[in-house]
């Protein structure tokens, strides 16, 4: 790669003194675009490559100012049965985001905005003497960061070359080729493990899990350190038979050093609404504390691999 390229990708969050996404207090950067469509996705603003409007009904005082500010038509108030509503024709909106500023009460916002490589890490050093006295660093999340390769790659190096910690949180999703690359610059995977069966994972995430397992063991293999991350989704995996594979899997490869159990929260259903695409995963309750911790002590009481909730 020729580093002295600027390259450009789509972020939709830097979030500062994250503690939950690797070692010490990082900043993790979340990159826009995902290879899967998992039905519960907690970030579906992430999904598409390209930044997108986002809507937030609650604050909305149907103050017409966003009609009037679109150059394209694409906000129409109007009144019908159910009361006063705003319409947003998505198909001629060009994000350019002339709604948002004039909306004064923070009810559309473009969520996603393109950076070159240069201008995230100078974010992300902002935070450096917390990495430094608490062994923190930097995390690069999704979307799925794969999904910018090239602008990822670019990243770790920036990184690895300023002497920062790296981590990536991934679904494992990607051509073996590009991993091993970033592999060299990456200091810790969080990898994802969502569903044991290959076609329950087609059915509740858009592709089976071959291409992730394969590359999970190729991981495993390069001596990769790995943290396997697994949502706990009610109804569709929290079941013995995924559990028991939760910890076959991390007992066959030994650098694989703990398991988080993340359990499912509904704030994906709003944000789905807030941009404009359907729901398929309706279930608005929280996963019930004891069934988590069920799930927590019985994959416990089959691997000696430290395991938490996240």
């Amino acid at each position: 790669m020729d580093t002295s390229e600027t390259l450009y990708g789509c972020v939709f969050n830097i979030q500062h003194f994250s503690i939950h996404d690797g070692p010490g207090i990082r900043t993790t950067v979340f990159l826009k675009g995902c290879p899967l469509s998992c039905i519960w996705c907690h970030n579906p603003e992430s999904r598409s490559g390209k930044p997108v409007l986002f809507f937030t009904e609650s604050k909305c005082t149907f103050c017409s100012r966003c009609v009037k500010a679109c150059p394209n038509g694409c906000h129409e108030i109007t009144e019908q049965e159910s009361g006063v509503v705003h319409i947003i024709d998505r198909s001629s909106c060009k994000k350019c985001g002339g709604c948002c500023a004039a909306c004064f009460n923070g009810a559309l916002e473009i969520s996603g905005k393109i950076y070159d490589a240069e201008s995230v890490i100078a974010e992300v050093m902002k935070d450096k003497v917390f990495y430094e006295t608490s062994g923190g660093g930097v995390t690069f999340s999704g979307g799925e960061p794969f999904f910018q390769p090239e602008f990822l790659i670019r990243l770790l190096k920036l990184s690895k070359a300023k002497g920062l910690h790296t981590a990536i949180e991934t679904c494992g999703f990607t051509k073996w080729e590009i991993l091993r690359e970033a592999a060299l610059y990456t200091d810790l995977f969080l990898y994802d493990y969502k569903l044991s069966d290959p076609e329950a994972h087609k059915k509740y995430t858009g592709a089976d899990n071959r291409l992730i397992l394969s590359n999970l063991e190729a991981l495993d293999s390069l001596g990769a350190d790995i943290i396997l991350r697994c949502p706990l989704i009610p109804g569709i995996n929290t079941d013995k038979k995924h559990l028991e594979s939760i910890a076959e899997t991390a007992n066959k490869y030994k650098n694989i050093r703990e398991i988080n159990l993340e359990p499912y929260h509904p704030l994906g259903i709003s944000k789905s609404r807030g941009i404009g695409i359907e729901v398929k995963y309706d279930n608005e309750k929280f996963l019930d504390n004891d069934e988590a911790k069920s799930c927590l002590e019985y994959i416990s009481s089959l691997t000696d691999k430290k395991t938490t909730l996240m």
